[in-house]
């Protein structure tokens, strides 16, 4: 191997490739000056498995250069690839190896110079994020353990049959076929029966308008869109995520060997197919005569969790379902109260009224032993004697959702105190002061308060709460909350060290991270204040990143990325805290590393370090000064 400067400009070469095409040319020219030039001969390692990480990272000029992973796939990397980024990312040995099988020139990048760039050019950035993203995409294929219902083949769920054409069919007759048998898409097929591709509605239509094609033109002259394929042993996992990445359409089942086209899955297949999920207890929380039998069905709720948790491969999803039986649980709940308040003497409700639940149950995102966020709006027609029956009511209801399992808010964020059971014009003064005045125990707990949701009541007195809270925040008026939301988030240490190494702290014997405090929160706050400024009125975090990418708030990998750390960290969080409960052990956020495997480590490490990258990209959109 050797390795020499060279003058020549290899900018063009890098420009030229598709991770790099939105990138400056200046900031190429840069990144070419600051690094060298590695020649391969044939058998040369670029680096190999367990080799020390040496701060560099490689961008691939010439030749053939063979990536290897851990798992012992093996891939060409293309012109322009970045190779090597996982170790950028987490600064740890090499856990894959890289060969040249022919002569090979390698741009070897200072770590240094590629930190510098990323913070002085936003399209650079978003290059990077769009490697990690197909990383993390990666990382996604290879979890360790799949069961349930996404575990099964495809050939267990498929339509048989794919409606085809071939390429000598027209537009016009295409067209026709679409609309007569109702399609989502077409296949199109070469004179073997191969797929070549698909037509939809829409596609050919953009194509009649443009003029690229007239409706006698054979589908040999259209653009064909590119067919999602699966082999009917695919687990139907692999066509969630094939639909998640690529929506809408079908997913084309084909024959492994002669690439021919056997079936296919529509989007409502896959949500069929988990339609019956497993015991989740809402019937027989919906029909709890009292109390005792709530907290007993709230008892119940990790082993329904597990097999939740067992039958999605998706996290979002086994969290929502999680989130459902708490709400349900609490639902039902304050229906036992209200009844108990009638058959006591004390009537019913004298107004309209919603309790509104707030923290990770306005998101959506309960798991296994979440406190009590609460409160309580009131239709502002009350009088002081309606007054006191909402103070005898919510006397009576927090500590009833304590009896059955839900701890009172250690910050007294709850429907008890006063200041969280207001009249609808009561709350909107509170959150009227908020913004125009936030003092830092109010911005604080304002990544609480600001995520509310109906739980019990009228839900026009919530919508009515939150567009008065859009209206506060419109026209930058909500500029100093969210500075002092943001400087609330920068105070939380990550435990992400020097070369991305896992920062740990001792608890009981042994090596811990608080996930909760230290991963999820800080993706969980910056989505909050980016929605938030958009006007974005759901709180649930993946709806948050999802309307931040359709309003072009956020690049697409780097939503992308942002959402895949979120999940493999709520993924994480409650498979530590199941791992508890059947070791008889009381749940809490704090992961184990001596009962992390290496995988889970690596997973673990990667989603960290694009929360950090989250949390850069929060305070740089928000003038602080990053330490």
């Amino acid at each position: 191997m050797t390795t020499s400067r060279e003058s020549s400009d290899d900018a063009a070469l890098i420009a030229g490739s598709p991770m790099w095409q939105r990138v400056e040319p200046h900031v190429i020219h840069q990144l070419v000056e600051d690094s060298d030039i590695i020649r391969l001969s044939p058998g040369d390692q670029l680096f190999q498995p367990g080799e020390r990480y040496g701060q560099r990272v490689f961008i691939h000029l010439e030749g053939e250069l063979q990536q290897t992973s851990t798992s012992g796939e093996t891939r060409t990397a293309a012109p322009g690839d970045l190779v090597g980024l996982a170790n950028y990312l987490d600064g740890d040995s090499y856990r894959s190896g890289a060969v040249a099988l022919s002569e090979c020139r390698v741009l070897s990048v200072p770590a240094t110079a590629i930190q510098r760039l990323e913070h002085e050019s936003a399209e650079f950035f978003e290059a990077i994020n769009r490697a990690l993203a197909s990383r993390m995409r990666r990382a996604l294929q290879v979890r360790e353990t799949v069961r349930g219902t996404l575990a099964r083949p495809v050939r267990n769920f498929m339509h048989s049959g794919l409606p085809t054409c071939t390429v000598d069919t027209t537009a016009a007759q295409a067209a026709r076929l679409l609309g007569q048998r109702q399609l989502a898409s077409l296949g199109v097929t070469d004179d073997d029966g191969r797929l070549l591709g698909l037509v939809t509605p829409t596609g050919l239509l953009l194509q009649l308008a443009n003029g690229d094609i007239d409706a006698d033109s054979s589908l040999r002259q259209a653009q064909l869109e590119q067919a999602q394929t699966v082999t009917p042993d695919t687990p139907l996992w692999r066509v969630e995520e094939l639909q998640r990445r690529h929506p809408p359409g079908d997913v084309v089942v084909v024959d492994q060997q002669r690439g021919l086209p056997l079936g296919f899955i529509a989007p409502g297949d896959l949500v069929q197919a988990l339609s019956n999920p497993p015991y989740t207890l809402e019937s027989e929380i919906r029909g709890a005569p009292d109390v005792e039998t709530l907290k007993a069905l709230r008892e119940r709720v990790p082993v329904a969790a597990q097999g939740i948790h067992e039958a999605h491969r998706s996290a979002g999803a086994a969290v929502r379902a999680l989130t459902d039986m708490h709400l349900a649980l609490q639902h039902r709940l304050v229906e036992l109260v209200l009844r108990d308040m009638r058959t006591s003497g004390l009537g019913a409700a004298p107004n309209r009224f919603a309790v509104i639940i707030m923290g990770s149950g306005g998101r959506g995102e309960m798991l296994l032993r979440p406190d009590q966020d609460n409160g309580l709006i009131i239709d502002d027609q009350v009088d002081e004697e309606g007054l006191e029956w909402f103070q005898a009511f919510a006397e009576r209801l927090n500590p009833a959702l304590a009896e059955i399992g839900y701890h009172l808010c250690p910050g007294n964020v709850m429907a008890r105190n006063p200041d969280y059971r207001r009249t609808l014009q009561g709350w909107q003064g509170k959150l009227s002061r908020l913004v125009a005045s936030p003092g830092r125990q109010e911005a604080r707990l304002a990544n609480i308060v600001l995520d509310f949701a109906t739980l019990y009541g009228d839900d026009r007195l919530t919508t009515r709460l939150r567009s008065h809270l859009n209206a506060e925040l419109r026209e930058d008026r909500g500029k100093l909350l969210f500075r002092m939301m943001v400087s609330d988030n920068r105070k939380v240490a990550q435990p992400l060290g020097w070369f991305n190494r896992l920062v740990t702290a001792e608890h009981r014997g042994s090596r811990v991270i608080d996930l909760k405090r230290t991963g999820l929160r800080i993706l969980i706050d910056a989505m909050r204040v980016f929605a938030l400024r958009e006007g974005v009125s759901r709180c649930m975090t993946l709806e948050r990143i999802a309307a931040l990418r359709r309003l072009g708030v956020f690049e697409p990998d780097f939503s992308e990325t942002m959402r895949i750390a979120f999940e493999e960290l709520q993924d994480l969080l409650l498979s530590h805290q199941l791992d508890q409960i059947r070791r008889g052990e009381t749940p809490d956020p704090l992961l184990r590393m001596e009962r992390l495997s290496s995988h889970q480590r690596e997973r673990l490490r990667v989603a960290l370090r694009a929360s950090r990258r989250m949390r850069e990209h929060l305070q740089l959109t928000f003038g602080l000064v990053l330490h």
